[in-house]
């Protein structure tokens, strides 16, 4: 399965974006921290969801001017490892 992670500098963005989501009947979106190799900033969070639902979240991250900072496709090779794409 395909997922996408929105990183933010701070959990209290995530969270909002994730009860925004909610709200808005989009399920299936978590809090998670970032991985390290792709976190820029050290310690940050990520909003993680299928890859379905990532232009809908970015389109309310914008209406609610909630700022993020870069988007990652995150992909399973058949071993289990994860692999991150910026998109």
């Amino acid at each position: 399965m395909e997922a996408a992670l929105i990183a933010f500098s701070s959990s209290t963005s995530a969270n909002r974006l994730k009860r925004i989501a909610e709200k808005e009947q989009l399920y299936k979106v978590t809090i998670t921290q970032t991985p390290r190799s792709i976190s820029q900033n050290g310690c940050t969070y990520s909003v993680k969801c299928p890859i379905s639902l990532l232009s809908a979240l970015l389109k309310l991250a914008d209406e609610y001017h909630i700022k993020h900072g870069q988007v990652y496709r995150e992909t399973l090779d058949k071993e289990g490892r994860k692999f991150y794409q910026r998109l």
